[in-house]
């Protein structure tokens, strides 16, 4: 895929097993790769802000330049691939695809998309609640001091919360919260799609809980037209909407985008929702 050239950004990156293959098997695989992971993270400049590794595929969430988002993962899935291949006796590609990459525009989707990667063992049927998940970061997240958590966790928490506690504890309910929504599809397809999708349901649902603050305009039009902003395809969002297609959809983000240029007064509603 196409990747953006950025001088810093948060990125959502995903990769999963070519053929569905197993990437970890025991507990000395996890190990591996989280070594792998450190030294890679060093080596490029990268900050490591949250990670889950699931059996057949992972989730990272990163911070740093495109160019050094490249060397990092390069270098990690690489040298990953070899390890596994000598260990399990394989040839080949141990990844589905090089990976995936998708900056994070807001804090609004960074905490989300943070939400997201610890909430996926549970969504994934591994784990009753994620802090029993013992391949991911949300258990040193929310419990760890601050000399055992690194800079770019501690700046994650910091949209929480101005003293660490305090940041950890919103976090953990703020994760909480989630426990009982029901994914937009399975967990086991991590791939770009399903990321779409879940990223639009998170605008989608905010934009419902704040109908009123918004009226006269339509949740789903508002909605539509914030994830057109971050880079959701409208297909994928059509999905979410149950329409056949992605054409509904840019024609109601171009209603309202003509409607919003006669009003700075509806424009200042949706920029009230701190969503970009």
């Amino acid at each position: 895929m196409k990747r953006l050239k950025l001088e810093h950004a948060d990125w959502h990156v995903t990769a999963r097993g070519a053929r569905r293959l197993l990437l970890f098997h025991e507990k000395a695989d996890y190990d591996v790769f989280y070594a792998l992971l450190g030294e890679s993270c060093r080596m490029s400049g990268m900050g490591l802000i949250a990670d889950c590794l699931m059996s057949n595929h992972f989730h990272l969430a990163l911070a740093g330049g495109s160019s050094a988002l490249t060397r990092c993962m390069h270098r990690l899935n690489r040298a990953y691939s070899g390890y596994h291949n000598d260990r399990y006796d394989l040839s080949g590609h141990a990844f589905d695809k090089e990976y995936f990459g998708k900056p994070i525009l807001s804090e609004f989707i960074l905490k989300r998309v943070v939400r997201y990667i610890h909430l996926n063992p549970v969504r994934g049927g591994q784990a009753a609640m994620p802090e029993n998940y013992p391949w991911s970061s949300y258990q040193r997240m929310i419990k760890a001091d601050d000399r055992a958590l690194a800079e770019p966790e501690k700046q994650f928490l910091g949209l929480f919360g101005a003293d660490l506690p305090s940041a950890q504890r919103s976090y953990g309910e703020f994760t909480q919260k989630d426990l009982a929504r029901r994914p937009t599809v399975p967990v086991g397809r991590s791939s770009a799609w399903e990321i779409w999708q879940e990223q639009f349901t998170w605008i989608l649902d905010h934009a419902m809980e704040q109908e009123s603050l918004l009226l006269p305009l339509p949740p789903e039009a508002v909605a539509s037209y914030l994830g057109s902003r971050i880079g959701i395809p409208p297909r994928a969002m059509g999905k979410v909407l149950n329409h056949p297609n992605g054409r509904q959809v840019s024609e109601m983000v171009r209603a309202l985008e003509r409607r919003l240029e006669r009003s700075p007064y509806l424009k200042s509603k949706i920029d009230a929702l701190n969503v970009l």
